[in-house]
């Protein structure tokens, strides 16, 4: 019984500390991140409206959702899912659990429908040619922008390949944790630093709950050490903040930085566009590497190429 109270007790105030979190967030005006290089001397990052814009749209929508599916609902449903945590057969963070100890970092392929006219099952068709090609995991795009079926999308894919799927979305409440987990996902990427602020580790605490990995992205030593503080382990470099940011080099220059000064036992996952990224993150010490798919519609004619470079890339020692 005292286990039962506490385990409702804990989500309830789960719910209290991001219930006026999307309020605040749709106030947002300006996103400005901070950063350090690898000397820790300071980084002049242009200002973008662009994550600001996206997150408002984001806090929009789950907005609604919450209003539609009123609080005791709520409630109801993430006490639900904690009860019942996920179990995935294939996870990630075990994955690389396996393969660090070889000397080689995980590739994760990044999915998403080439255009709104594709498929659920065009895609898992293509989720599964990302495995022949290579992949060790896959990362499928659910955010509206990407997909008009994102949980279907990764509902689909999940049950068409024998490797880790992560759903790839921005982060911001507890609901959206619980849905990719409804899904099938073995984990998800999308809870960052510096946008969920204080309730970073809340929710990071919340997805390992339902038995799902779930990297903080971060983009300076701060966050590592505040975080590391409060218990986070996996952590995630250049995933979807640095999109916003157009400074040459500065990618492989955040992840060297920041990858050196993880704790002891961190896994780490970095985002790559090219495979110069990849090289450099790999000798930086990158525990795995997510293949973005910006870098994969480059390589549309020659992905074969691509995948057998990538390969060489992670495992060897350059």
């Amino acid at each position: 019984m005292n286990k039962a109270f506490r385990c409702k007790r804990s989500i309830t105030q789960t719910f209290k500390s991001f219930k006026g979190h999307c309020k605040s967030l749709s106030k947002t005006r300006r996103f400005i991140p901070t950063a350090t290089s690898p000397d820790d001397e300071p980084l002049q990052i242009p200002a973008t409206n662009s994550l600001s814009k996206t997150i408002k749209r984001k806090s929009v929508q789950v907005q609604s959702q919450l209003l539609e599916l009123g609080q005791e609902n709520l409630e109801e449903r993430m006490q639900s899912s904690v009860a019942m945590p996920a179990n995935p057969p294939y996870r990630l963070s075990t994955l690389i659990a396996e393969l660090v100890p070889q000397g080689r970092s995980a590739l994760l392929f990044e999915l998403v429908r080439s255009s709104p006219s594709m498929t659920c099952d065009q895609l898992a068709a293509l989720a599964k040619q990302y495995v022949a090609l290579g992949a060790d995991a896959l990362v499928v795009r659910i955010d509206s922008e990407d997909t008009p079926e994102g949980l279907k999308d990764l509902w689909t894919v999940s049950r068409a390949v024998k490797v880790p799927v992560l759903a790839r979305d921005y982060l911001i409440h507890p609901l959206q944790v619980v849905e990719i987990k409804e899904s099938g996902a073995a984990g998800a990427l999308g809870v960052i630093g510096q946008v969920n602020g204080r309730g970073t580790a809340v929710l990071s605490s919340f997805a390992a709950a339902l038995g799902l990995d779930a990297p903080v992205e971060v983009i300076n030593l701060l966050e590592v050490e505040g975080l590391a503080k409060a218990g986070v382990v996996f952590y995630g470099i250049n995933i979807s903040v640095g999109i916003s940011i157009a400074i040459p080099g500065f990618s492989a220059d955040l992840a060297h930085g920041i990858l050196g000064h993880l704790p002891f036992g961190a896994i780490s996952l970095v985002g790559v566009r090219s495979l110069e990224e990849a090289r450099k993150a790999k000798l930086s010490g990158a525990d795995s590497l997510l293949i973005k798919s910006e870098m994969i519609a480059q390589h549309q004619d020659s992905l074969h190429a691509m995948s057998m470079q990538l390969q060489y890339l992670v495992t060897g020692d350059d």
